[in-house]
Formats: C-alpha cells, sequence, structure tokens
C-alpha cells in the first residue's frame, strides 16, 4: 500500500470518525435539552423512603419524604413498622441493626406518636393528588419506584442525571431530598 493512500484511508477514518463524534454530541445535548424541558413543564416532587424489610415480600416504610417543585410544600412522615421487632425472623432482624448500626441510623420505632406503616401509602397519595404532582423524581431506590408504580405516577430515577449532581451523603430522607432538591433545580433550568 501506498503512502498516498495510507494517507487518505486515515484521513477519511478520522473524519468519519469526527463526524460520527459530533454527531452523537449533538443528538445527545439535543436528548438532554428536551428532556429538561419535559422534566420543566411537569409538576414534579422529590421522594426518598427508608424501610425496614420485615418479610420476603413487605417493606415497612419508616420515614418518607418528599418536597414538591416549588421548594416549600413537603411531606414528612415516620412510621410504626407493622411488626414489632422481636417478632421479625432473625435474619431481618440482623439486616435491621446492620442499616441501623451503618446505614439510616433510625430506631426501629420513632418517637412520640407516628402513622402505622399501612397508613403511608395513602398519605402519600394525597399528598401527589392535592399538589396535581404528575411526576416523582427519586434517587435509586426499589420502594420509591413501586410506591409510585402503586399509585400509577410517572416516577424517574435521578441515577440517570448523577453524572450532573454530586453525591449526598446522608441516608436522612429530609437532608437527601433537600441536597438534591437543590442541585436538580439548578440542572433543570
Amino acid at each position: 500500500m501506498s503512502t498516498t493512500t495510507r494517507n487518505k484511508i486515515i484521513f477519511f477514518s478520522r473524519l468519519t470518525s469526527t463526524i460520527f463524534r459530533s454527531y452523537k454530541i449533538k443528538r445527545f445535548i439535543t436528548s438532554t435539552m428536551e428532556r429538561k424541558e419535559y422534566f420543566n413543564a411537569k409538576n414534579w416532587a422529590l421522594l426518598d423512603i427508608e424501610y425496614i424489610q420485615c418479610t420476603r415480600t413487605h417493606q415497612c416504610i419508616r420515614k418518607l419524604y418528599i418536597l414538591a417543585k416549588n421548594g416549600y410544600t413537603d411531606l414528612q412522615l415516620e412510621c410504626i413498622p407493622c411488626e414489632p421487632l422481636h417478632k421479625l425472623e432473625k435474619r431481618y432482624q440482623k439486616a435491621f441493626h446492620f442499616c441501623q448500626s451503618e446505614i439510616h441510623k433510625l430506631p426501629y420505632c420513632p418517637e412520640g406518636s407516628s402513622l402505622p406503616c399501612s397508613a403511608a401509602v395513602e398519605r402519600l397519595n394525597n399528598f401527589i393528588k392535592n399538589n396535581e404532582i404528575d411526576l416523582v423524581f427519586y434517587k435509586g431506590g426499589d420502594i420509591e419506584k413501586k410506591v409510585c408504580d402503586k399509585l400509577h405516577i410517572n416516577s424517574f430515577n435521578i441515577e440517570n442525571f448523577m453524572n450532573e449532581l454530586e453525591k449526598v451523603y446522608s441516608h436522612d430522607p429530609y437532608i437527601e431530598v433537600n441536597c438534591y432538591f437543590t442541585q436538580l433545580v439548578e440542572f433543570l433550568l
């Protein structure tokens, strides 16, 4: 192969690569802009839930916080688990103790009067309906997604934005939601 032919092949491969890269970037920017416009048009809220696994199929909502798009309408709940700690299977007791010491730091039962776990979804649904929320953002949690699906509300995991959002090192729903809320608003502007 001659040097000229080789240089032509290198030139065209670089040109093709550059065109392809600029197309991908343009497509990403367009989709990101469209996504931002879509989210800004919605009346959204940001939700975080801490839960206790009580059985293989049931996660008791222990603490919940949701903040509406306006930045001041919110709902904070602490709930009493369905079963006393001593009635849980040993593996769920061990899981709770691990989460209590390493993750959420919550006692098994909240101090003061609280709602039973079974009332949390209904209260959340009332908040969503009363504030005409049509999209719920959440960060990574299975339980948030399951609750939104149960309530037939559109939801979006903000972990899809994690390149643009700084990680919050807290498992307190109030702190986590407020920190991500500020970043989310700045990102969507």
